[in-house]
Formats: C-alpha cells, structure tokens, sequence
C-alpha cells in the first residue's frame, strides 16, 4: 500500500503543477544561502497531530528523495536540482528543503471546503496559497499558510527532529514563495477584476490564464538558466526584518507593486488570451517579453533576499544554525 502511495504521488507531480519551478528556485536559494545546507540528516517518520485538514488521498508522507526530480521537471528543462538517493537513510538539507518546497501544490489541499469564496477561484487548494488584496480587503489564507509551517517545524525541531524542521519549513518557503507572485496577491487589475465578476466570464478566464502563464514564465527563465534571473538569486544578499509580519508585508508588496506592470505586459503582448504559455510561446516572443523578464528579474532579486534573511534568523532561533 504504502508503494502504490508514493508511485500515485509520483503520477500526481507529473499531471499536475509540474512546471512551477518551486525546487530549482528554493535550490538556488538555499545552496546559497545556508552554510548547512550539504549537511546530513536522518529521515524519521511522521509523528504529528496538525489543526489543519488536508486531502490524504493526494497526501504522501514517506521520503521520496531520489525519486521525486526525474519525474517532476519537464523534458525541455536544462537545468534543475541534483535528486541524489538517500544514503543509510539520509539526506542533505538542501534535497529535504528543495524536494519538499512542491509539496503544498501536489493535492494535499485539493477537494476541500475551506471557504464559502473558493468556487470564485476554481477550488480549495487556492484559499491556503493566496492571499488577494481587493480595495482594502484582504481575502484566502497564503500568509496564514507560511505563518502555520512556521510554527509546525519549530515544534519539530523542539522535539528535536530535524527531518521533519526541514519537511515542515520547505512547505513554509513555498507558501512564502507563492506570496511573492502579483497573481497570488490579487487576480488583476481592478477594472478587469470588476468585469469579470459583474459581467464578463471571458475575461475571468483570460486573467487566470495570465496567472498560470505567468508562473510558466518563471519556470522557463528557470529550466532553461537564464543568467540573468540566476545570477540575481544566487547574489542576492540576505535581508532583515523585525517578524514575521513585516516579512509578509514585504514580500506581498513585492507582488503587488509590479501587478499592474506584469498585467499590462499580457495584456499588450499576448491580447486576448486563451490558454495557458508554454516555454515554445516564450522562445517565441523573447523580444516582446524583455519588459517581463527585467519585472521578473527584480521580484526574485528582492525575494531572494528576504527569503535568505528568514532562512537564517529562523534556523539560528531553531538552533540550526
């Protein structure tokens, strides 16, 4: 059973989500980052009572080191992290953060009745990755899902399983990283938002797939190495904040400062849109998309920053450092 789990989770990675990039963005991050980051630690197994519900039938919680990046990253890729096998049941720290910085965005919150908005956004799993700001209203639970990993490994390296600190603070970086994206901070511009609430459904559909091809394009500038996008992460210089609010606030700015550039640039580049970008579709306009890819550029330089900072500060307070 426990076999036939992991290979279904497997098939689920390769179906679903496969192109978002989160590993290759959290390795380049934390390989430079973290002066631990090669070394080992033992898998241990789950051990824990979670205030959260999740959908266990896409829910897999052995180690799947090893065999995960062979059937995650797509055919076209030239670059991704390394997926070594474990060695006598362990792994480096930079795999766990790296493997385990997809997990939220494999089902494990699909199916789900979270909230009595999420049939505004097509289903459960967005409510726990977005967090939209409309006038002044915030709506959905991105912050409130990196603030509860947060918690979830700190209680796990209390305990002093160091497995499981890593497991749970991989999920912490992928929500922190979602909230980092102009779409998960809000699905548009205002008037498109209002127009495709009030009374145009087709244009409800153009702006999420401006949001799908945005995450897209940064797994294209990723996979295929971009120098530019890669030298800005792996040089960016680890920023501080006060607490974790104020790393929220910061990195959702970081998002919803370039929306209306990043949703101007669809708009004039790709009219109309009806489907969601492939990397062909970006080889294609790579003239047109300079703009983007400069906004782009700068979102994951400042990212970047505050993601080393937190990993830091945090894995110090934990004793990890």
């Amino acid at each position: 059973m426990r076999r036939l789990a992991v290979a279904s989770f497997l098939l689920l990675v390769v179906m679903a989500f496969s192109w978002s990039a989160h590993e290759t963005l959290t390795y380049l991050i934390v390989k430079s980052a973290l002066p631990n980051a090669n070394e080992l630690i033992q898998i241990t197994p789950y051990s824990y009572e979670e205030k959260r519900i999740y959908n266990t039938e896409r829910l897999v919680l052995d180690d799947i080191c090893g065999r995960f990046v062979s059937n995650f990253v797509p055919a076209w890729a030239k670059f991704y992290p390394p997926d070594p096998t474990p060695i006598g049941g362990r792994v480096p720290v930079w795999q766990v953060l790296t493997v385990y910085s997809v997990e939220p965005d494999l089902g494990m919150d699909e199916g789900l009745n979270l909230s009595k908005l999420q049939s505004i956004i097509g289903n459960s799993q967005g409510v726990r990755h977005m967090k939209y700001k409309l006038l002044f209203f915030d709506f959905f639970e991105g912050s409130e899902s990196f603030l509860y990993f947060v918690e979830m490994s700190r209680e796990a390296f209390r305990k002093g399983d160091r497995y499981w600190g890593y497991r749970f603070l991989a999920r912490a970086v992928h929500h922190l990283e979602d909230l980092s994206m102009p779409y998960h901070n809000a699905p548009g511009r205002l008037g498109d938002v209002l127009e495709s609430l009030l009374w145009n459904r087709n244009k409800g559909m153009e702006l999420a797939y401006r949001h799908f091809s945005y995450d897209e394009y940064l797994a294209y500038l990723l996979y295929l190495k971009d120098e530019e996008t890669v030298k800005a992460i792996v040089e960016a210089q680890p920023k501080r904040t006060r607490n974790l609010r104020e790393l929220i606030q910061r990195v959702r700015l970081l998002g919803l400062r370039k929306l209306y550039d990043v949703d101007k640039m669809f708009e004039t580049v790709y009219p109309g849109l009806d489907k969601v970008l492939s990397w062909n579709d970006f080889e294609a306009s790579t003239e047109r998309l300079k703009g983007l890819k400069n906004i782009t550029v700068q979102i994951m330089e400042e990212f970047s920053c505050y993601l080393k900072g937190f990993l830091l500060d945090f894995l110090a307070q934990v004793g990890e450092m």
